[in-house]
């Protein structure tokens, strides 16, 4: 075992001195706030682009130090139309996943002629008896990880930066192979002051930033309700995704997106800068209460190891190749973007096929006995168990 642990902590050592920063960078509370005649300005203009952040780039460690970007100013705001998500495949057994955002789905209006059923409201008891994994912090129950959901929108900082530091974060963030860039609408938060000086009395008007979105596309493309591509209709006998390589070019995504965990170094990045920017507290609770993948075996350490030699070749390549050939607006090559892809899907097929049958599961923590910390029967069945457990009993 300890053969297993000295290469990881020597490489996990050679990975930290590479991402640690070369020179001292502000604090965030010494960024200003992005005035509203800017924001209601063009989203891009010859000196300033407007940025909605809402993973890793969060936090000033990784933003204003790794990255080297000095933002004009920042403000928090709330992106009522996406959600945040981390489906963005990663490596197994290191980073599972990345953060990414998706379109909300706004449910229908309800019929007023068929008002729907109003749940009976479970007695004391019953609460208590099903809450039993739950614990309390100062007084309140904190509902467990796993079941944690978050229905108000995504919940960033938009910061204003250079053109010349948009291409930089575009370059880091994959060169445009990984995200698309797009622009969507924000609402700006209040401050956090216990009292305000001049009440607010308009409604809030929203503005428009650039963010990176990388959208789920999944094998079919039918045209159904609730398909992520429906009304393109079924596909043509020209459409590149009937051809055999397409499975290695295309922008690489797992069959189900919520499954991945993101990994505990990733997730503290998040919860920092949530900290550091002082996002809405309920907000940074939802993110305190996201499970990290955590390793429990040491076939998975096994596994991890694997991986460490086999992508660090590509690791140099997305850090180096994207930063060393990225345009001026941040975009990488065809050839190189297409070599990525091609590196990042082989090594998910070589984990379905060979890894995680041999080695274990190296997107999320699983047991001791093997299995998935949330597993298909968890669920669907969960309601079906306690309740014959109750008839039991």
């Amino acid at each position: 075992m300890a053969s297993v642990q000295e290469p990881c902590k020597l490489l996990r050592k050679c990975r930290d001195v590479m991402a640690r920063p070369h020179k001292a960078y502000p604090p965030i509370s010494s960024i200003p706030r992005t005035p509203e005649a800017r924001l209601h300005a063009p989203p891009s203009t010859a000196t300033s682009v407007l940025y909605l952040a809402y993973g890793s780039n969060l936090c000033a460690e990784t933003f204003l130090g790794v990255r080297g970007i000095r933002p004009i100013s920042q403000i928090n705001v709330s992106a009522p139309t996406l959600d945040l998500v981390f489906d963005l495949p990663g490596v197994p057994y290191l980073e599972p996943c990345f953060a990414n955002t998706a379109l909300r789905k706004v449910p229908k209006l309800p019929d007023p002629t068929n008002p729907p059923k109003v749940p009976p409201i479970n007695p004391p008891w019953l609460t208590a008896a099903e809450g039993s994994d739950q614990h309390e912090e100062n007084g309140v129950a904190v509902v467990p990880s796993q079941d944690a959901r978050w229905t108000k929108g995504l919940v960033g900082v938009v910061y204003e930066v250079t053109p010349e530091d948009y291409g930089t974060i575009l370059a880091t963030e994959g060169g445009g192979s990984s995200y698309a860039d797009i622009l969507i609408p924000c609402f700006a938060l209040p401050p956090r002051i216990s009292v305000p000086e001049k009440p607010p009395i308009d409604l809030p008007k929203p503005f428009f930033a650039h963010t990176l979105f990388a959208p789920s596309i999944p094998e079919e493309g039918d045209g159904n309700e609730g398909d992520a591509t429906a009304g393109d209709g079924p596909k043509k006998p020209d459409d590149p995704r009937n051809k055999w390589y397409w499975r290695f070019i295309r922008r690489p995504h797992r069959d189900d997106p919520a499954y991945s965990q993101a990994s505990a170094r990733y997730l503290k990045l998040i919860t920092d800068g949530a900290r550091e920017h002082e996002l809405p507290d309920d907000y940074q609770r939802y993110l305190s209460n996201l499970q990290a993948y955590t390793i429990t075996t040491w076939k998975q350490s096994v596994g991890r190891l694997i991986m460490l030699f086999t992508m660090l070749p590509f690791f140099f390549i997305v850090i180096f190749g994207s930063r060393l050939l990225a345009d001026k607006q941040g975009r990488v090559p065809l050839w190189l973007a297409g070599t990525m892809a091609v590196v990042q899907n082989m090594t998910w097929m070589f984990y379905d096929a060979v890894l995680k049958p041999i080695f274990g599961d190296g997107e999320r923590t699983q047991d001791k006995e093997g299995h998935g910390s949330r597993g298909w029967w968890r669920r669907q069945g969960r309601g079906a168990d306690e309740e014959t457990a109750r008839l039991l009993d």
